[in-house]
């Protein structure tokens, strides 16, 4: 049998390394656009935290050795920590929740307030990227390529370099979890359809955060039916359904192996009760390690059981797996009064970190420092009702709290909550197990120095350059680059990323752009400069309307076709704020411009805009000349969260051009909830 296994998963990796390529050659170039991650703490006023007191520690590269992770020098390292909510889910419902996602991770690792994590886990769940009602478990796919760039732009590249500039450790982590079965049964077949869509996030998101030593890979939260409800080393029908386990998700290690060297931590079926299936067989690859989730509620946790080591208790034991491989509790926690995660400190917290602290092959991380997702570890103290829902992004409203950021949270104590038990945990073992100073043998190796800085896009009011990259021999690996403008630093950009956008600049000015490498240590290479200057106003290609008040939006005409409308917005048919049209909608709204003539002499059309969110072309459809679509699938431009152009083609995307009657037409029916503002539509 194991023989006929090993074929099957051979040719299914083959089928989808296929796809791999296929993908790799069609899909846009994700790793152009990056986050000026330290952007968004400026301002904190009480969680806010100096370098000082989030000292952290050093993030070299982590290999497996055995059953142990350990750092270049050898050292053993043991990871402990705690999960956040996902990224996007905190930024967009941070006026309710009291804080950013980044703003989370500074309290959180605030070592003057007492806080020692080593490890955040970040869950990236599809329910998010495709933008679906929280709590529903959305459809295969859950998202789109376009959504995916979004998410990872404007969400997840900040949290992931905030955590390098913290000095702790992060695991990106693939949450899907809710009503999706990952094969038909215990013979299967696997569920292609979900592999396709799994493979497709590791495909984009591996290679961006290949160069970051700090990024561990959790490549399914919690898999579900079918489940192995018992010991797979002593029952076969449960090792079986083990095997079937590797023939679908090989391909996701495999994948991720194509593009990156970072630590892979494996789940199992049963939503992630059962790595004990590793004593069966291990998944082919380096530096695989395993994951398990465990709650109060379940039977190995039952207090007149506390066996967690047992595998016939329904399978929920993990048979000392640990003993064979390194092994990461990514899930754990309890609340009194809480379903089922019903317990308290005495009863279950306590025993089971005694449990946790039995060897060093085992790493953990609490769910959840968050004072809305379960069990919470924090309370929103500013809030009416602090146990509300802070609303639905995506289909709905979110309260206001907080509005303005951040709002500082209680920690929960006492017996009934874990919030004080974790803290105090953290800061006790702040020492125990972490990477030897420096990693690599006390790095001291600055990383080489970009080279080929240049400007490869300018606008009025933004610079956009790329470079080569470093390398870094000392051993801590490269962390980031740093981005300064005229001397002063202005943004960080992720290790693997090359490029990035300079806005909020004057128009009509010169300035000199820097870009240096930083490593693990936090050794600074030498930097590369260039000179660039932005554009003076309009390019002088053929302004359709920049909201200027001359004439204005709100007098229904135009800078050419003398026509212009829009309707069923919140704030009524769009208002003009500055040189900006301002659009609220929420599933609903539209604004049409005549152009009225001839534009075969020009071949693109630019927006000039920026979104509340970021990425919000994938919900606007676009029509103009004989052409409904997403506006996503005619650029390759995403909008951010400040100004910039993005760019139609006009002739790709079918435009007729010839049309003397011509029109763009924008459309938000199903676009969700957000702010668009419009500085400029034009012609070139």
């Amino acid at each position: 049998m194991s023989g006929n296994t090993e074929r099957n998963r051979t040719n299914e990796s083959t089928r989808i390394r296929s796809k791999v390529q296929n993908w790799s050659t069609s899909r846009r170039n994700f790793l152009r656009a990056a986050v000026a991650a330290g952007g968004l703490a400026s301002g904190f006023s009480s969680v806010a935290v100096n370098d000082a007191a989030a000292a952290g520690i050093p993030t070299p590269w982590l290999h497996r050795d055995g059953n142990l992770i350990k750092d270049p020098d050898g050292n053993t390292v043991t990871l402990r920590g705690v999960n956040i909510a996902d990224p996007k889910r905190i930024d967009v419902t941070a006026p309710a929740r009291g804080m950013t996602a980044v703003q989370v991770i500074d309290m959180l690792t605030n070592e003057s307030n007492g806080w020692y994590p080593r490890m955040i886990r970040l869950p990236v769940q599809p329910v998010d990227i495709g933008e679906y009602e929280p709590g529903s478990g959305p459809p295969i796919p859950a998202f789109d390529q376009s959504q995916l760039e979004s998410y990872l732009n404007d969400h997840l590249d900040a949290a992931v370099q905030r955590c390098a500039e913290r000095g702790v450790y992060c695991i990106i982590d693939y949450h899907r979890h809710r009503d999706v079965q990952w094969a038909e049964g215990q013979s299967g077949p696997v569920n292609t359809a979900l592999q396709d869509e799994v493979n497709m996030f590791w495909d984009i998101v591996a290679p961006r955060y290949a160069d970051q030593s700090h990024v561990l890979y959790e490549v399914y939260n919690e898999p579900q039916e079918p489940g192995m409800w018992n010991d797979p080393t002593t029952t076969e029908w449960v090792a079986d359904i083990w095997r079937l386990w590797l023939d679908m998700a090989q391909p996701w290690v495999d994948t991720i192996r194509s593009h990156a060297d970072n630590l892979i931590l494996m789940g199992s079926p049963s939503w992630s009760q059962s790595p004990e299936g590793a004593l069966v067989e291990e998944f082919s690859g380096s530096d695989i390690a395993y994951t398990y989730h465990v709650y109060p509620g379940h039977n190995v946790s039952a207090e007149s059981c506390h066996c967690w080591d047992d595998a016939t208790v329904n399978g929920e034991g993990v048979a000392q797996v640990y003993e064979q491989a390194p092994l990461f509790v990514t899930e754990f926690g309890w609340e009194q009064n809480a379903g089922r995660y019903i317990g308290g400190t005495d009863t279950f917290g306590n025993a089971f970190l005694d449990w946790l602290g039995q060897s060093d092959a085992i790493h953990w991380t609490a769910w959840v420092a968050d004072p809305v997702w379960q069990p919470v570890m924090f309370d929103r103290p500013f809030a009416d009702n602090a146990d509300d829902s802070v609303g639905d992004p995506y289909n709905g409203t979110v309260p206001e709290d907080c509005p303005n950021v951040p709002c500082e949270w209680s920690l929960n104590t006492g017996s009934g909550f874990m919030g004080d038990t974790i803290k105090t945990t953290l800061s006790n073992l702040r020492n125990d197990g972490v990477p030897g100073s420096g990693g690599g043998g006390g790095d001291t190796t600055a990383p080489t120095a970009p080279s080929n800085l240049s400007v490869t896009e300018t606008t009025s009011s933004s610079v956009t350059v790329s470079w080569d990259g470093s390398t870094d021999s000392g051993g801590s690996g490269l962390a980031h680059y740093a981005v300064s403008v005229d001397g002063s630093q202005n943004q960080t950009v992720s290790a693997g990323t090359t490029s990035t956008t300079v806005d909020s600049l004057a128009s009509e000015t010169s300035y000199e752009i820097g870009v240096t490498a930083v490593d693990g240590a936090g050794n600074t290479s030498g930097a590369v400069t260039t000179t660039a200057a932005t554009d003076g106003g309009s390019t002088g290609g053929l302004v359709i309307n920049d909201y200027d008040g001359s004439p204005a939006w709100s007098s229904n005409t135009n800078d050419l076709g003398q026509w212009c409308g829009g309707g069923s917005f919140q704030n009524g048919g769009g208002a003009v704020s500055g040189d900006a049209l301002v659009l609220e909608y929420n599933n609903g709204g539209w604004i049409q411009e005549q152009i009225n003539q001839d534009i075969s002499d020009y071949t693109t059309l630019v927006l000039t805009a920026k979104g509340a969110s970021g990425g919000e072309e994938s919900g606007i459809q676009f029509e103009m000349g004989g052409v409904s679509t997403s506006l996503s699938n005619v650029t390759t431009d995403s909008i951010g969260t400040s100004a910039a152009d993005v760019a139609v083609d006009l002739e790709s995307a079918g435009v007729d051009r010839s049309d003397s009657s011509l029109s763009l037409r924008l459309n938000f029916w199903g676009a969700g909830s957000s702010t668009l503002s419009i500085q400029e539509l034009r012609l070139e």
